[in-house]
């Protein structure tokens, strides 16, 4: 019966976007869209399986990384793109939400349009420029700060990301907390609450799906960042001793795929093994994806607004 449904009402869709041109132009493009994301994934595919069919397991969770010894054990690499992610995040959602609430809501409104537009030139700044920044200035600073031999560290790499996912988290979340309903604010006000109580107990709650999405979003920018992290990361392709020490020099996967895709010979088990690392990163980017769409649709708007 499902079938059969299905069926009838493929042909009522067509006639539809037949007779609405503009709509029917929307659809073509959105399925282009929706076309070039499946042959991008089959090409990337089909170029990482010669590696996973030989490599299997090793290519996810060896320890080794020697492209001269035929050594493609990808886990430090992954380690090292999540470690540096995950501290990029810590230090910007915090600092990113803070910065949106206080536009949206405190700062006068004469000032808010300037500030947002300060913030999101960060995000027109190249990436090398960061790099640059990061390798003259910032790493020095955290090696003598630490009384390190090199300031280029896991850590060094996280600042540079957070900067660079701050403008996404701070835009995204300001929009969603400007689109709250004033009735709701004003609602709370009458009811005797302050100013900080209808932040947390109505803003917040029915901002936190948005807020949400622009982590999801400053996600896909941190993790898929590779030129500023190539430079000031440190590029061992080992996982740190301890594995939480941010001290430590580290290898993302990005990084790994600009040094060595350049000089991997077409077909190799390098080359392959490179296509496997972007097929393991692009899994990581869709399934955080799916489970922060999932959890926005599970949440309904409002239900935990309480004064």
């Amino acid at each position: 019966m499902e079938t059969r449904s299905f069926k009838k009402g493929l042909p009522k869709l067509f006639m539809h976007l037949r007779s609405q041109p503009i709509e029917f132009v929307l659809f073509l493009c959105a399925s282009f869209s929706v076309v070039i994301l499946l042959l991008m994934l089959l090409f990337v595919v089909m170029e990482g399986s010669l590696a996973f069919t030989r490599l299997g397991t090793q290519l996810i969770l060896g320890q080794m990384w020697k492209t001269n010894s035929d050594l493609y054990g990808g886990f430090p690499l992954i380690y090292g793109s999540l470690m540096v992610v995950s501290g990029a995040l810590l230090i910007s959602i915090p600092l990113g939400i803070c910065t949106s609430i206080f536009i949206a809501e405190i700062l006068p409104f004469q000032l808010r349009d300037p500030i947002k537009s300060v913030i999101e030139l960060l995000a027109s700044i190249p990436s090398v420029i960061y790099g640059f920044i990061g390798v003259t200035f910032l790493a020095p600073l955290i090696a003598s700060i630490f009384g390190l031999q090199s300031g280029a560290t896991a850590f060094t790499a996280s600042l540079i990301l957070a900067i660079m996912v701050l403008p996404t988290i701070v835009g995204v979340s300001g929009e969603t907390i400007s689109a709250v309903p004033i009735e709701y604010k004003e609602a709370a006000l009458a009811l005797g609450a302050s100013k900080w109580q209808t932040i947390r107990n109505v803003i917040l709650p029915l901002s936190k799906s948005g807020m949400l999405a622009s982590v999801m979003l400053g996600f896909g920018r941190a993790i898929g960042e590779t030129v500023a992290v190539l430079m000031v990361a440190g590029n061992v392709a080992m996982v740190p001793t301890p594995p939480w020490n941010y001290l430590a020099p580290v290898y993302p996967v990005t990084a790994v795929i600009a040094m060595q895709m350049g000089e991997a010979a077409v077909g190799s088990l390098e080359y392959s093994a490179l296509f496997g690392l972007g097929l393991i990163l692009f899994i990581i980017t869709f399934a955080v994806n799916t489970i922060a769409d999932v959890i926005v649709r599970r949440r309904p708007v409002g239900r935990s607004v309480q004064l």
